[in-house]
């Protein structure tokens, strides 16, 4: 087993999900042309920690969004999963 990494690898950590009952929806396009996440509902916010080679990590806050396949999931996590996603607006 190695600690290989490739050239500008990072790692995310979701670090806690606040569920949030706004009754909001948070609107996508795929950039890759993926069915079925035009509108997802915005169940809360998630604390992100991004740590890539050489760099202090980096915290931000995403949207989570209620996935029918993964439930409850933070943006980052379900673009990993389904490709890049822009998120057009929360409604």
């Amino acid at each position: 087993m190695t600690d290989y990494e490739p050239a500008g690898a990072f790692r995310r950590e979701t670090v806690q999900l606040i569920p949030d009952k706004v009754g909001k929806t948070a609107r996508f396009t795929s950039e890759i042309g993926v069915q079925g996440y035009d509108c997802l509902p915005l169940v809360g916010w998630a604390v992100v920690v991004t740590f890539a080679p050489d760099e202090l990590p980096r915290i931000t806050v995403e949207p989570v969004v209620d996935d029918d396949c993964m439930g409850p999931v933070a943006l980052g996590d379900l673009e990993e999963e389904v490709g890049p996603l822009t998120l057009l607006e929360i409604v």
